[in-house]
């Protein structure tokens, strides 16, 4: 642009404009970025861990994704959605396995209670043995993953809906006393249900 624009009295302040603005293009490009290296893993619940299993095995068996030496995806466990990391090392990975609510290792590892040793990987007995829940919405394919004793009210949390003063839900599953029950906000969520919310 500086050199197309034409120099002549009435172009001055233009030239002085860019010339700023370039460089401040300079200063920023010549600053260190502050970013780790490490990537940040956005966190959904439920997340599982896996320490110490082969890698080639697990992107056999799950479809995950490697970033920055740890393997990363989304894996379907009866129809519930759970976020699942593989890592290698658990020292230098602590904040993740910290915010992980259920971990699995071949060794165990001090200083974590949410976790099981074994040497098989079967997920879906994993998922109830810690109290998760498939709770459906009217047309959802996929469940809403839940924990054991949650209400109505948390749903509607998790959906990021507005709760009305006269909000009910209509509820099909073992939790209801009949089928098409209507129920408070109140109301404890079982495995398998599914809930129509009237907000």
């Amino acid at each position: 642009m500086l050199v197309i624009l034409p120099k002549h009295k009435g172009t001055d302040r233009e030239f002085a404009s860019l010339k700023r603005r370039l460089s401040l293009l300079r200063k920023e490009a010549s600053r260190k970025p502050l970013v780790h290296k490490t990537a940040a893993i956005r966190k959904r619940w439920p997340r599982v861990s896996l320490v110490g299993y082969n890698y080639d095995n697990l992107l056999k068996t799950f479809k995950l994704a490697r970033v920055d030496n740890i393997l990363y995806g989304i894996v379907k466990v009866n129809n519930i959605q759970l976020q699942m990391i593989a890592l290698n090392d658990p020292e230098k990975n602590k904040d993740l396995l910290l915010q992980s609510e259920i971990i699995i290792s071949k060794n165990k590892i001090k200083g974590y209670e949410n976790q099981i040793v074994t040497d098989s990987i079967d997920l879906s007995r994993i998922v109830k043995d810690f109290g998760v829940i498939a709770v459906y919405t009217e047309n959802s394919e996929d469940a809403v993953p839940m924990k054991r004793g949650e209400t109505v009210k948390d749903l509607i949390k998790k959906l990021h809906l507005k709760v009305e003063k006269n909000s009910y839900a209509v509820i099909f599953g073992n939790s209801a006393k009949f089928q098409g029950q209507r129920v408070a906000l109140s109301h404890k969520l079982g495995d398998m249900d599914r809930v129509f919310i009237k907000v």
